[in-house]
């Protein structure tokens, strides 16, 4: 949701909320920036009272920000959206793929009828996870890629960049040379998009 969408809901609630005195000895004993306070006179709105705080007091590197102000990187979900139909319709023997947070959240996925994306999304994050423990404990180093045979085919997981797992499903009949080289296609593909 949009930051301006946010504060518009935030003023609204905190505008139709009766504005009720208190004893300042309940209140916990913090310092905060000084504030101007100016009395609305709107008729429809008695009683409320705007608070803007002088912005030459307030420091850059205040902790008290809510997470939802802080700076966030912006994911094109619809060019990754784009770019895995692209590939899944494109290389042979691909039925599907799901490009999947560290956290278990799909950010972007074309997957067979049938299959949960959000339980698929979970799944490959905990492939992941345990692939990664699994090389630490062999000793073999960091995880290049995680594939799972099956009678019915393959899935590869590859890392896609700091934020992101790609989760490849193929058919039996593919060749894993070709699949694995299609694999690295898309990865330099996304990355920059999740860069």
């Amino acid at each position: 949701m949009p930051l301006g969408k946010i504060i518009k809901l935030l003023k609204g609630v905190f505008q139709k909320l009766p504005v009720e005195s208190v004893d300042s000895s309940e209140l916990p004993n913090r310092s905060y920036p000084p504030v101007a306070a100016t009395e609305n006179t709107d008729l429809s709105q008695k009683n409320v009272i705007e608070i803007t705080l002088a912005q030459s007091s307030v420091e850059t590197s205040q902790t008290s920000l809510p997470k939802i102000l802080e700076e966030k990187k912006v994911i094109n979900v619809s060019m990754l959206q784009d770019e895995l139909q692209n590939f899944v319709s494109a290389a042979s023997d691909v039925q599907g793929a799901a490009l999947v947070s560290p956290d278990g959240l799909a950010l972007a996925s074309v997957l067979p009828g049938g299959m949960d994306e959000e339980r698929t999304a979970a799944m490959s994050a905990s492939m992941l996870s345990l692939g990664e423990r699994i090389g630490r404990e062999l000793a073999r180093g960091s995880i290049d890629r995680i594939v799972v045979e099956g009678e019915k085919g393959y899935g590869v997981l590859v890392g896609c960049s700091n934020d992101a797992v790609l989760l490849v499903l193929a058919g039996a009949g593919v060749k894993q040379g070709l699949l694995f080289l299609e694999v690295k296609r898309i990865v330099s593909k996304l990355a920059p998009l999740l860069a």
